[in-house]
């Protein structure tokens, strides 16, 4: 019974093992040419940190076994567990240094308890304006009492333009008020069939920021110390809006002064709609091609001015606040080609912006779990850039 035992554990091992070696092989391809990839790019920087601890597992008991005496079966799990934790220990050392040296902070004992990404619950909801009777709202997270005035954080979500929720990454969210910020995070109109939001979510944007400008000080935040942080489709909110309000000239809807953010900091935002179009891997459901379609109205040849207004290389100026963009080197979606296109415009353009490169990481890569090693990389490097521009 014990030998059954042993054999059933050890081809476990191996099946567990050949799993880590198949994400290991995915993890080096190219993540816009197959689901493979897509997959195999999208598991390290949650589960990485556990996929290590099963092929060490692994290999522990195929030296068990092999003691035991079967010892082809306990030579074969020991074989492919140690391709599994060559493979895993590489991917994961490359993750952390990328985040050590962005002045990103890990702790690996938090990195195995993932956490929901969706609580907890903001302190305070508020109505920034109704149209044609849909409230679009303000999530608020508070400071610390005593930390007043507060710097303010304004967070736009992601989701293609199509989908999400601005309170979706909420343990952020209070992750950040926690450090001493006051964060805001906003809704927006989102793109139906047949109703196209490229001209209308930006003019939401402007109505948030001129609310939280007129109102951050109820909540004890210092508007005149704002930074603008977004995700995908709001990562090119934020820049779009941030730039063209720091650039001058630009009236919010709702009537009020637009203030110009002192920072930006983005994670994967879809600055070149034309490379997500063309280039990202189609998901059923979210498919590169179908969410830039229905932002704009149509394909980009076929309306290049709308195109144009949402592109954020339209909105480069010197006048741009500091910009930190976080970019997973095999985003399937928000392809990193496009990204290193638009950085290097802005460069040119004599834009202070900081590029953080996150390898073995696909789009979405922090959003999977609160405290995975992707998300703890990713709030940290985010932290550092905002208290060197704006505290």
């Amino acid at each position: 019974m014990k030998r059954m035992a042993q054999i059933v554990l050890a081809l476990l091992g191996s099946v567990a093992s050949t799993g880590v070696i198949l994400a290991v092989i995915g993890a080096f391809a190219d993540p816009t040419s197959s689901l493979f990839a897509v997959v195999a790019s999208m598991v390290w920087t949650t589960f990485g940190p556990f996929m290590f601890l099963a092929t060490l597992a692994a290999c522990l008991l195929g030296i068990g076994v092999r003691l035991a005496g079967m010892r082809s079966l306990g030579g074969l799990t020991i074989a492919l567990s140690v391709l599994g934790l060559i493979g895993a220990g590489f991917i994961l050392t490359r993750v952390w240094l990328a985040g050590v040296s962005a002045g990103g902070e890990i702790n690996l004992r938090a990195a195995f308890k993932l956490g929901s990404m969706a609580e907890p619950a903001p302190d305070i909801v508020e109505t920034v304006q109704v149209i044609d009777g849909t409230e679009l709202r303000a999530a608020i997270y508070l400071p610390p009492t005593g930390s007043a005035p507060a710097p303010v954080i304004v967070y736009i979500h992601g989701g293609g333009f199509m989908t999400g929720t601005y309170t979706e990454t909420a343990a952020d969210l209070r992750w950040f008020a926690d450090q001493g910020w006051l964060v805001i995070s906003v809704e927006y109109r989102l793109f139906a069939p047949e109703d196209p939001t490229w001209d209308q979510a930006p003019d939401d944007v402007r109505c948030a920021l001129a609310w939280t400008f007129e109102n951050a000080a109820r909540f004890g935040g210092d508007p005149t110390r704002l930074a603008l942080l977004g995700d995908s489709a709001g990562g090119n909110l934020a820049i779009n809006e941030g730039f063209a309000a720091a650039a001058g000239g630009v009236n919010s809807p709702c009537g009020e002064s637009i203030p110009a953010p002192v920072a930006i900091a983005v994670q994967y935002p879809a600055v070149n709609p034309r490379s997500i179009f063309e280039d990202g891997f189609p998901i059923p459901g979210f498919e590169p091609r179908m969410l830039v379609s229905g932002y704009i109205g149509g394909g980009p040849d076929q309306y290049p001015d709308r195109l144009a207004a949402v592109s954020s290389a339209s909105f480069l100026t010197p006048e741009a606040p500091p910009t930190q963009i976080i970019l997973p080197e095999k985003d399937s979606l928000v392809v990193a080609s496009g990204t290193l296109a638009f950085v290097q415009q802005a460069e040119v353009a004599g834009v202070d912006i900081e590029l953080v490169r996150i390898p073995f990481a696909n789009h979405v890569f922090n959003q999977i779990a609160a405290n995975s090693l992707g998300n703890q990389i990713g709030r940290t490097v985010r932290l550092r850039f905002l208290e060197q521009h704006v505290r």
